[in-house]
């Protein structure tokens, strides 16, 4: 208590300000112009930034790792918000309100479509991505019209609780599968961290939530405790700013998505998610040195560094900058066996993969010369023969050649498929034997 009542600094006495009489619909807990002549509330405002400073990293992120490019889109859209309410908080003007609100509900409406037409038929992707432009263009002109604060809420909640409903859907309907095929012995701690990352932002965001509320109801009494510690620690008890920091943070959402769909295209042993849960902020980046099993995030990145013999995933390559130089040292046997002992788990790990992906390659090329046998007997068919083709327990007429040109595509399809396969096989096959080298490197020179 000492240092609070030796640091206290007043607020203005005079409470006109620069941009003049309140116009928005909308005024918050902050006293108005109690700080500085110049902007209206000054906390609400620079707690902002934390949007600037988020959404310029998920730009550069998305920009230089490849990620899909409607997430350039998206982290526009939350740095538009972040500058939106900044505008708003700083002039209490009508005009900026709408800059804040509005641009909420087009960000969301971007995420949407991110999530719901993803991977989707270019039809299909029209079809949302115009439904999603009437839906926002409906809550804007209704928004104007009624002016209603509560409706501009509650069309933003909905939006985000079925994109979040949806994410969960696909995590469950299609990531557990394909992760399973794929990675078996790995698929549970993948879901778990997608689980995690999921719940750590709409944590925040419903924390934020709760604050907005208490800041709501009970301004009265919080404007009576600020005026009281006065400044710099009554900064603290400004919700309205803790509600901006936090939903800032639910920025963990958008990366969940990210990740969900580098898993989606069977990429998470290309790319990894870099984050420590309620320490960091989660990022999707490249691995250093391909797929490699590990019980957390940065403990991945580690263990590339120890096993430089692994090499990177088909597509990528180290640069001069990325590459370690590992000092010749001296271990302990127990950090040794240790060592060993992750290795050994290693190429275990990859000699289960290897027989899954021989399997899929196997069944891959039964399906395609079935394909390609099928073909043949259709070709040698007039083109008025009557063609069925099987859809769930009924057979659909299909003209000769539509079902030639199915059929081409499939085996185009398939054929890049295996060729996927092939390079993951050799990728696996280097990559076991790398470890067993590290292994019979390791053991003989902890013999000498």
């Amino acid at each position: 208590m000492g240092l609070v009542s030796a640091l206290q600094i007043p607020y203005r006495e005079s409470r006109e300000g620069f941009w003049g009489d309140q116009t928005s619909t909308l005024n918050w807990c902050e006293e108005d112009y109690n700080i500085s002549f110049y902007c209206a509330e000054v906390v609400n405002t620079l707690t902002n930034l934390v949007f600037m400073w988020l959404g310029l990293r998920g730009l550069r992120d998305v920009i230089s790792f490849g990620h899909s490019r409607v997430f350039i889109l998206v982290f526009l859209g939350y740095m538009v918000v972040g500058l939106g309410s900044m505008a708003f908080h700083t002039t209490l003007k009508y005009e900026m309100q709408l800059a804040d609100e509005l641009p909420m509900i087009y960000t969301v409406c971007i995420m949407a479509f991110a999530t719901f037409g993803y991977k989707r038929a270019p039809k299909v992707q029209a079809l949302i991505a115009t439904g999603l432009v009437g839906l926002a263009v409906f809550i804007t002109v209704y928004y104007l019209y009624a002016q209603d604060p509560v409706f501009h809420q509650v069309a933003y909640g909905l939006l985000t609780l079925s994109t979040v409903c949806r994410g969960f859907y696909v995590m469950e309907r299609h990531v557990r599968p394909r992760l399973k095929q794929r990675n078996p012995a790995e698929v549970e701690w993948y879901m778990r961290n997608m689980y995690k990352l999921a719940v750590s932002g709409i944590g925040m965001f419903l924390a934020g939530f709760f604050i907005w509320n208490i800041d709501n109801i009970f301004c009265h009494h919080l404007t009576a405790s600020k005026n009281r510690i006065l400044l710099p620690w009554s900064v603290l008890l400004e919700g309205h700013g803790w509600w901006h920091i936090l939903t800032g943070l639910a920025y963990h959402m958008i990366l969940w998505r990210v990740w969900l769909n580098r898993c989606l295209d069977g990429k998470e042993t290309e790319f990894m998610l870099d984050w420590v849960p309620l320490r960091s902020v989660p990022r999707v980046v490249p691995r250093v040195g391909g797929a490699v099993q590990g019980n957390g995030f940065r403990k991945t990145q580690a263990r590339l560094i120890l096993n430089p013999g692994i090499p990177n995933p088909p597509g990528q390559h180290l640069s001069r900058k990325n590459t370690v130089t590992q000092p010749k040292m001296s271990i302990s046997n127990e950090a040794l066996q240790k060592l060993v002992r992750e290795i050994e788990s290693q190429a275990v790990a990859a000699q289960q993969q290897i027989s899954l992906v021989r399997t899929q390659v196997a069944a891959k090329q039964r399906e395609m010369r079935l394909a390609q046998l099928t073909r043949n007997e259709i070709a040698a068919l007039p083109a008025d023969t009557a063609v069925y083709e099987g859809v769930g327990k009924m057979f659909v007429a299909v003209p000769v050649p539509a079902m030639q040109d199915k059929l081409g595509s499939q085996i185009k399809e398939i054929e890049a498929e295996v060729d996927g396969l092939g390079k993951r096989l050799h990728y696996l096959e280097t990559t076991a034997k790398n470890s067993q080298e590290h292994i019979k490197k390791m053991l003989k020179g902890g013999s000498q």
